[in-house]
């Protein structure tokens, strides 16, 4: 089996999502934003404060290069498709799974959330940049997945059914 990477905007339940996929297939699990502390001993609030987004999405490319292409479920960051070489990665080397989320859902999950370092910019316009992201996940997605008004459940039963 080709390794599973769960895209989608912060907010979509990637790391949920890949949690409940690694139990029902028993299939390694990572998340690139955990292997990105782990490696650099850092969180990500953190490395955004002291090293800047530009030196994040450094270590992102780096951890996603060191993901296994084979028998594993990674979610990985919602910008990780930002760089062009990165969505080259991940279109050569897996299945992509796009969790789709509108932004009034992803809104509603987020509100209360401190730990993302963009979410909580305000000098950041965060619809603008899912509207700007968003053709990045179509262009990698093998499979789209509409999470609204979804449990995790019934996204899983979903991705099941449609991977055979």
């Amino acid at each position: 089996m080709q390794s599973i990477y769960l895209v989608g905007f912060m907010g979509s339940g990637k790391s949920n999502v890949a949690v409940a996929l690694h139990q029902k297939l028993n299939k390694q699990l990572l998340d690139t934003d955990q292997m990105i502390v782990d490696t650099y001993g850092l969180t990500i609030p953190e490395i955004f404060q002291q090293k800047g987004e530009e030196i994040f999405r450094e270590y992102e490319t780096s951890v996603l290069k060191q993901t296994p292409i084979k028998e594993a479920i990674i979610a990985t960051g919602g910008g990780i498709i930002e760089k062009a070489e990165n969505r080259e990665w991940l279109k050569e080397n897996g299945k992509v799974i796009f969790l789709k989320t509108s932004w009034e859902e992803i809104n509603r999950r987020l509100v209360d959330d401190q730990s993302r370092p963009i979410w909580n910019n305000q000098d950041r316009d965060k619809q603008q940049l899912l509207v700007e992201r968003t053709p990045k996940y179509l262009e990698v997605a093998d499979l789209i997945v509409e999470t609204d008004g979804k449990d995790v459940h019934s996204i899983i039963e979903e991705i099941a059914d449609k991977l055979g």
